[in-house]
């Protein structure tokens, strides 16, 4: 409740106020320890980034789309007072409204989602964990394998996706998805060939000038009629 009230800029017991009224929303639910919170899975389907994508992360998500006929998205880690790590959605190219949740890489768990896992593996402990501190880690044989391949995979109902970190030295600015219908994770060969380009997307974000700054804005209109 400090952090609420400190962050927010309100006195203690207007924050207290607020919580009680989140609660009944459903918004926040009670922690494991006495005075903390944790956001629901409504407030964070809820929410809209407030980050901003630039035309050289469109470019990336574009290029990769057209390079394997994948859904693509580019999420940027964070860690906050309520929720711990999490991971938010900045740029999403998604053609099949059907694969818009597996695309998305918004499960609360982040074990659960390609891109969780690959942010779980490469992050540090101080932002790599929950809302009360603890270390979020994943099995020591498959954090094994995500470091060595820098690419993590995970498997749902309806489809596959991939993920890398988008590395700046050894700092992990973001993570880069690319998901679609088993149909097309089916060939070994192609799969090696999705996670090779996938990470020279990856590489490409942070080392190469935009070319093309323009029709970032069309594309993401596209997508939103594609996602609505």
């Amino acid at each position: 409740m400090a952090d609420v009230a400190r962050v927010s800029e309100v006195r203690p017991q207007n924050a207290s106020r607020m919580l009680i009224a989140a609660v009944q929303e459903g918004l926040v639910m009670h922690g494991s320890r006495y005075g903390t919170y944790r956001l629901t899975t409504k407030f964070l389907n809820a929410q809209v980034s407030a980050r901003s994508s630039t035309p050289r992360i469109q470019q990336t998500v574009q290029q990769l789309h057209d390079d394997t006929g994948l859904a693509i998205a580019y999420h940027e880690p964070g860690w906050r007072p309520g929720t711990g790590m999490y991971l938010e959605l900045i740029e999403l190219l998604c053609p099949n409204p059907e694969h818009y949740e597996m695309a998305a890489q918004q499960h609360a768990d982040l074990q659960h989602t390609a891109a969780g896992r690959a942010a779980l593996s490469f992050l540090s402990g101080h932002v790599a964990c929950d809302a009360e501190g603890r270390r979020l880690c994943l099995d020591t044989r498959l954090q094994e394998s995500i470091t060595s391949t820098r690419v993590a995979a995970c498997r749902t109902a309806i489809g596959q996706a991939l993920a890398t970190p988008v590395l700046r030295g050894d700092a992990v600015i973001a993570i880069l998805t690319a998901s679609g219908p088993h149909a097309l994770f089916q060939d070994p060969l192609v799969v090696q060939e999705h996670a090779v380009l996938l990470r020279r997307a990856a590489t490409r974000t942070v080392c190469a000038p935009v070319h093309a700054a323009g029709g970032g804005t069309a594309r993401r209109a596209s997508v939103s009629q594609h996602t609505a």
